[in-house]
């Protein structure tokens, strides 16, 4: 397979090369009709088109490729296009000034006169060539990018409306109010301001869910608070069979994905047994540019189904949002999550 991509690579070089001879000989006839010499005049044509086009070519498809490496031509196209544009107008000039040079000064022994009076125009054709069919290039890559962004922003917002709904649906769903109401009556009959917490907790929780339920991102502060919230509401059910230790100074230039955190912590109460012979423990903190959220892995026979939003569609939201993506992997028997940090 490595032998063949390399030999389509090279024959996609090769016939870029014969399009620029092509392009430089079918030019130069059209200027000059002169049928003299033309066998002498061809192959001197091929060669001065293959250094001038050659380079031209292959040096605006490395600016294109240089380019839409550092930009992201999905997420700022018409910013990739300005750079696209602007760069190859200024190598194509510099180049088209070098090679003719080093064509007509260096090997053809032409003064510098000579060359900006008599070489003056062909400079200007080949300039002017190189913009229109360069700039085609350069605009229907913005376009297919242009594109692709719509789409993506499309996909973002049905995938948006899907976390926003599957959250408030993982909330409200009846496994999580049976748990919650059957934990409340249990308080209320044995501890009146425990179940008075316990309540004002589980409103935080609905809260929290309803103001951020159209929000792209929310502070890490905001995010951590109603984790808090939720993480009270666990600890009441699981006791000290559950213990979450959150190392996190709440930045405010940190930002997250709203539930995105809570999900991890539910995700891993949900997969894992959580009892007092086998305690479950959550570590949330940071590691250069990702929060993340750590739990040993002592996995359930049974997962009960709570219509949860799962990772694949946080995945989807961070891979639109930033350049990083969600890890997860699983070592020294722990299951680890890595969220990447998005910063104002």
């Amino acid at each position: 397979m490595k032998n063949f991509n390399k030999t389509r690579i090279v024959l996609s070089h090769l016939r870029d090369l014969l399009i620029v001879i092509l392009i430089g000989n079918t030019v130069s006839f059209l200027f000059s009709m002169d049928l003299t010499n033309i066998w002498e005049r061809f192959w001197i044509g091929s060669l001065y088109s293959l250094f001038i086009g050659g380079t031209l070519w292959k040096g605006n498809q490395f600016i294109g490729w240089f380019v839409h490496r550092k930009i992201d031509g999905i997420k700022q196209p018409y910013k990739a296009l300005r750079w696209s544009l602007g760069s190859m107008f200024i190598f194509s000039l510099v180049d088209i000034i070098i090679v003719n040079y080093i064509w007509f000064v260096v090997v053809f022994d032409w003064t510098i006169h000579q060359l900006f009076s008599r070489g003056l125009l062909t400079m200007i054709i080949e300039l002017a060539i190189t913009v229109v069919i360069t700039s085609i290039f350069f605009a229907s890559g913005f376009f297919r990018s242009w594109r692709e962004s719509a789409v993506n922003e499309e996909r973002l917002e049905k995938e948006s409306i899907r976390l926003q709904y599957n959250a408030l649906k993982n909330q409200v769903n009846p496994h999580f109010l049976f748990n919650s109401l059957n934990t409340l009556t249990t308080l209320v009959y044995r501890d009146a301001d425990q179940a008075a917490r316990f309540i004002k907790q589980l409103s935080e929780v609905y809260r929290y869910v309803l103001e951020h339920k159209d929000s792209e991102l929310v502070s890490l502060k905001e995010e951590i608070a109603f984790c808090k919230h939720y993480i009270f509401l666990q600890k009441i059910r699981h006791d000290k069979n559950l213990e979450v230790e959150i190392n996190l100074n709440p930045d405010e230039s940190i930002r997250v994905v709203p539930l995105s955190i809570q999900l991890l912590l539910e995700n891993a109460i949900k997969h894992n047994e959580v009892s007092a012979e086998n305690p479950l423990q959550i570590k949330v903190g940071i590691e250069r540019d990702y929060i993340v959220v750590t739990n040993n892995l002592q996995p359930r026979s049974a997962i009960p189904d709570s219509g949860g939003i799962g990772l694949e569609t946080l995945r989807k939201r961070y891979d639109f949002l930033s350049n990083k993506k969600v890890i997860t992997e699983k070592k020294n028997g722990s299951f680890v999550v890595y969220i990447p940090i998005i910063r104002n």
